[in-house]
């Protein structure tokens, strides 16, 4: 049985200060996901113009749903705040690595971590992230549900800072941690 806790009143954010959306924590159903999908767009669309917050919602959704270990729990955090009248957003998961996986997701993330520290130490962000991109594309054959990370290359180009992915050790296997935050103008 999963459990989830939407937070009310989301439009009062306080300025600069983040207040919890949406937190889901438990084994997730389909019913679990579609909800936290359609919830999170009434939440993060603010123009049709502009739907980055809800790429970036859909893509963590999607990762959570396509790579985690089946029957883990996972933990889906979606919080909010007002900058200078424009909204951001901070989007965090942890879920469980699937056993099999574990060794291409370390490897992945040696990657990224290169790809991170790029991006920190340049004005350049988004030539960065391009380069990645095209690296992963054409260096990776991904898995069979996708795997390659290139969703969350994308991703990172439209980010406010690179995206933090770490892989955590749990007494019940490898978890990952990933989050990253997204404003709708930037």
């Amino acid at each position: 049985m999963s459990q989830s806790h939407f937070a009310n009143d989301a439009l009062s954010m306080v300025q600069h200060q983040w207040r919890s959306l949406i937190h889901f924590s438990g084994v997730p159903t389909q019913a679990d996901f579609d909800r936290l999908l359609e919830r999170s767009e009434s939440l993060v669309v603010q123009r049709t113009t502009d739907r980055r917050p809800f790429r970036a919602v859909i893509e963590c959704l999607q990762n959570l749903e396509r790579h985690a270990a089946e029957g883990s729990p996972i933990d889906f955090r979606l919080d909010g705040r007002c900058v200078f009248g424009e909204p951001q957003f901070y989007i965090s998961t942890v879920n469980g690595v699937r056993n099999d996986e574990v060794s291409r997701v370390q490897q992945w993330l040696e990657k990224h971590e290169g790809w991170q520290n790029q991006a920190m130490s340049t004005l350049e962000k988004a030539r960065v992230w391009r380069g990645a991109h095209r690296e992963a594309l054409s260096l990776s054959s991904g898995t069979p549900r996708g795997g390659a990370g290139l969703g969350w290359l994308a991703l990172a180009r439209f980010a406010i800072r690179p995206p933090l992915i770490r892989l955590l050790n749990d007494e019940g296997g490898q978890r990952l941690f990933f989050s990253v935050e997204v404003a709708c103008c930037s």
